[in-house]
């Protein structure tokens, strides 16, 4: 009888984990989207390493700590945000981004100057990027772009992986033979030779990205690799933001600064 019951049981844990792993790369994808759609304000905190554009042999390391409310009606990050960045002491903010939905304010707190993108008087800008790659809606567009265009992307579930002692998926993105801008402004181009390597670790409870990596190189030179390395923690979903707080860019706001109008260019 006992080993009755241990067959039993093996048998309930082999067809239960085969359920789990029959869970597609692409249903997985759709179910963050859909996740992300539930989910107004976020704050998180983001650690990156990446390739220093102007030196491919060093690492450029950077911290960050992020507000984010839902705006849907802005193309341009599709948020109200607050961006911080921090020097490695990770107590002195060196710049910082505050968007309302209107106006952009990218503040220098180190030279005093506030560069002002005013969005109403110049709608142009609501073409250019910025950093909706680091929101989550902004990755949610990315999701979507990807399932609308498998005839580009080759898209694949790895090994199931532990992060932050959190049980998360792990999604293998490639892209050959065109380059895109991640987020809001995703767009195919043809690059002959380009290949781009994306890994998602999407955590399995909220299905949030955690953690994104991406290496890019060129097939006739696969050893001169660039990367982008981004760990998202300390997340928060759907807490209390105030505006006049966080997506405050008035005048009075920025008091002690120099203001610079910006222009499209």
């Amino acid at each position: 009888m006992r080993v009755v019951q241990f067959l039993l049981l093996l048998f309930a844990l082999s067809f239960f984990n085969s359920c789990i792993k029959s869970e597609t790369a692409h249903e997985i994808l759709q179910t963050a989207i859909n996740s992300i759609d539930t989910i107004e304000t976020i704050y998180f905190k983001q650690e990156m390493a990446r390739t220093n554009p102007q030196n491919a042999n060093d690492t450029i390391l950077r911290f960050r700590e992020m507000y984010f409310a839902r705006c849907l009606s802005d193309s341009i990050v599709g948020v109200k945000g607050h961006w911080y960045m921090y020097v490695d002491d990770k107590i002195n903010v060196i710049y910082e981004d505050i968007y309302d939905g209107n106006r952009l304010v990218r503040k220098n707190n180190r030279d005093s100057v506030a560069r002002v993108y005013d969005l109403i008087k110049y709608p142009g800008f609501k073409n250019q990027h910025f950093w909706g790659h680091n929101t989550l809606y902004g990755m949610q567009y990315e999701f979507r772009y990807i399932l609308e265009h498998l005839d580009n992307y080759s898209l694949e579930r790895l090994n199931d992986t532990l992060l932050q002692d959190k049980s998360c998926f792990q999604l293998f993105v490639k892209l050959e033979e065109k380059t895109s801008m991640p987020g809001f402004a995703t767009k195919l181009e043809d690059s002959e030779g380009s290949v781009s390597e994306t890994l998602y670790v999407i955590e399995k409870e909220t299905y949030y990205p955690i953690r994104m990596t991406v290496v890019s190189y060129f097939s006739d030179s696969p050893e001169q690799k660039t990367f982008i390395d981004q760990t998202y923690y300390d997340i928060e979903f759907n807490l209390k933001i105030y505006d006049s707080v966080y997506f405050c860019t008035s005048v009075k706001s920025l008091k002690g600064y120099k203001m610079v109008e910006m222009k499209p260019s």
